[in-house]
């Protein structure tokens, strides 16, 4: 009689290759071991067999495995959510490697789910991860998953996992867009230009979260009660005003106008005077530059719309500003932007306030 099979614990069995993984588990078909082998056990080793097929591709077996798993977990260990989580997780990546991305996501929700209360954070995060990458494959936002992003985001930033959060906000953000709740969507947004700021490897999402910002904000400027511009767009707005100062120190005239001009889309919905200073500065610049350019339609629109600008704020914050841009101090206009960034950033995500640079403006203007 041969021996039986050394004993492995689930952790050597899922660093295993998956073809010594499966020819392992496999074993749980012998009707000896089944009879022997607790449901919670089974069902476990059912659902690394499923992942395990996954892996080499043979999906039909792995969905299969993976629903015989969860039809034990269920109907002998329902109470057993850790075991639920970890069925479904597998069973997801199974279906989505097939193909079924709807069925997938599914899954993985309930897996999520089933890990929130079980607090099987390791399974959570996969959970979590694998649905947010089925979501942004395309797959619709209804009630649930929106209710998943939601939990989802604080989930991953309590943790500390930046890169997941900003991937639930940003489709969170689009999901609110979608349902024309623009006014909810643009904090959220904004949050995302907050995390990404230092993030390498950000750019596209930081774009699209640009992209969904500047759509939020037609149907938000001018209303009554439109929310303030947040600390992650204004720091993109200074970002874009450094860039275009340093652009006209080295004469790149064009690049100069178009991160001025991009600056001043992003500042769409301002309300307050040390930002309305600011586009009434980059407006004057603009003109000038389509002056230099000969472009004498451009620069008497840009003039026109520099002056109403600065109808909306006091005569000497206005007299300020057309002295420095008539100077043509790229020096202040820097320093501007990045005192309304800074300013925005020390009031939170309801930021939006005007720089320390504009309060000592208009101090020194008054004097």
């Amino acid at each position: 009689m041969r021996p039986p099979p050394p004993a492995r614990d689930f952790a050597e069995l899922e660093r295993m290759p998956a073809y010594a993984r499966i020819a392992h588990l496999q074993l749980v078909e012998l009707p000896q071991l089944r009879r022997t082998t607790a449901p919670d056990t089974l069902g476990y080793l059912l659902g690394c067999l499923c992942l395990a097929y996954a892996d080499e591709e043979r999906y039909d077996e792995a969905i299969s495995t993976g629903e015989r798993a969860l039809r034990i977990a269920t109907e002998q260990a329902a109470a057993d959510d850790a075991l639920l989580g970890h069925v479904r997780l597998n069973l997801g990546v199974a279906l989505s490697r097939s193909g079924d991305l709807a069925r997938g996501l599914a899954s993985y929700l309930e897996s999520w789910t089933h890990c929130r209360r079980a607090g099987a954070r390791e399974t959570l995060v996969k959970a979590g991860s694998n649905a947010l990458l089925a979501l942004e494959s395309g797959q619709p936002t209804a009630e649930r998953e929106l209710a998943f992003l939601q939990d989802c985001r604080s989930v991953f930033a309590a943790a500390g996992l930046w890169p997941q959060t900003a991937r639930a906000c940003l489709l969170l953000g689009a999901a609110l867009l979608a349902r024309g709740r623009a006014a909810d969507a643009v904090g959220v947004l904004d949050h995302v230009l907050v995390l990404t700021e230092s993030m390498g490897g950000a750019r596209p999402t930081r774009r699209e979260a640009v992209r969904l910002l500047q759509e939020a904000d037609h149907s938000l400027a001018g209303l009554p009660g439109a929310p303030a511009l947040g600390p992650g767009v204004l720091s993109q707005v200074c970002a874009l005003v450094v860039d275009g100062v340093e652009s006209l120190c080295r004469d790149r005239l064009d690049r100069a106008a178009t991160c001025f001009s991009r600056a001043l889309l992003l500042m769409e919905r301002r309300t307050r005077d040390p930002q309305r200073m600011l586009a009434a500065f980059l407006l004057l610049v603009l003109g000038r530059l389509a002056w230099a350019r000969d472009d004498e339609a451009a620069a008497a629109e840009l003039l026109g719309r520099a002056r109403q600008e600065l109808t909306r704020i006091g005569r000497a914050q206005g007299d300020w500003v057309k002295l420095h841009a008539h100077l043509g101090d790229l020096d202040d206009l820097r320093k501007l932007a990045q005192g309304v960034a800074w300013e925005a950033r020390q009031g939170g995500t309801s930021g939006g306030g005007g720089g320390r640079r504009g309060r000592r403006a208009r101090r020194k203007a008054r004097e």
